[in-house]
């Protein structure tokens, strides 16, 4: 079975150089295209050709980790933020100020900048390049705290994809065909996306786990709204958490990461996490050694 090919620090800094070339090169030229033509499909044809590059640039990697931070910076989040932008939507506006345009095209953050977690250090450069402040709103609101698959979804996991998802799925269908509809055109697109994070991480076909988990909980969002608009789901707070999380690590756990636990993901990560780990604990006499001399 096909497998992605073990890392080196060669092609990982490799893969490195060409997505740090790629990405803003990408960026300027869609700011040019954006500033040169209206919106709608001039645009959209004109921002085509990038579009391919961002969804091969996690190939690049062979390392697990960084095809995964790639697949969310660039074939999630510069792509959608590249479509919003042939319609005049979205974070990305053509007269937004170079530097500004492409860090936030290449990166998880928007003006006033928002980044959480692992993306943190991110931000934090990115924000004293462009000088802005840093939004008050978090990547991840209390995710563990969880008492509503509405609130679980919509205000509390990774919210800078949920952003994206309402601009560009939720609301145009909800536009049209209501609030429902609309939430299964978010889930819809997350699924598909997750799908191709699949085969990224296992160079699997994908089997259609990702979409089935995410359109299980899309009806059970809806579901739940109905029951509570009708009366029918009202529990005491505690009851709530406790339901409510239970329903979400059985189903993140069996139909989440389940497929990738049994494509051996989870195996490949602790393996590349323990390497970089003994990496940076036998580099450390080397990092080190300036401040013994001083000392001595």
């Amino acid at each position: 079975m096909q497998a992605v090919a073990l890392p080196t620090m060669e092609s990982e800094l490799r893969a490195l150089a060409w997505a740090t070339l790629l990405t803003p090169a990408c960026a300027v030229y869609a700011r040019f295209a954006a500033r040169c033509l209206r919106p709608g499909i001039p645009r959209l044809a004109a921002l085509l050709p990038t579009f391919p590059v961002f969804v091969y640039m996690p190939c690049m990697f062979s390392s697990l980790h960084l095809r995964l931070f790639s697949t969310f910076f660039h074939t999630w989040l510069a792509t959608n933020k590249l479509v919003l932008l042939a319609l005049d939507l979205g974070p990305l506006h053509p007269r937004l100020p170079l530097l500004p345009f492409v860090l936030c095209a290449g990166l998880p953050i928007k003006i006033f900048l928002t980044l959480d977690l692992v993306f943190s250090c991110v931000m934090l450069v990115s924000a004293a390049l462009v000088g802005a402040t840093l939004e008050r709103q978090r990547q991840f609101n209390t995710p563990l705290a969880v008492a509503s698959l509405n609130g679980f979804w919509g205000r509390q996991w990774n919210l800078m994809a949920v952003d994206l998802l309402r601009e560009s799925a939720y609301e145009p269908v909800r536009a049209r065909w209501g609030r429902d509809v609309g939430v299964l055109a978010a889930f819809l697109m997350s699924g598909l996306l997750h799908e191709l994070l699949y085969w990224y991480l296992t160079l699997q076909q994908p089997r259609g786990e990702m979409l089935l988990f995410f359109m299980f909980h899309a009806a059970f969002q809806i579901a739940e709204r109905w029951a509570r608009a009708a009366g029918l789901w009202r529990p005491p707070k505690a009851v709530a958490y406790l339901l409510v999380t239970a329903f979400m690590v059985v189903t993140i756990s069996e139909m989440f990461f389940g497929p990738f636990v049994r494509a051996g993901t989870d195996v490949r990560l602790k393996e590349e996490t323990v390497a970089m780990v003994e990496l940076i604990w036998g580099a450390r006499k080397y990092l080190l050694r300036p401040f013994r001399v001083a000392s001595s």
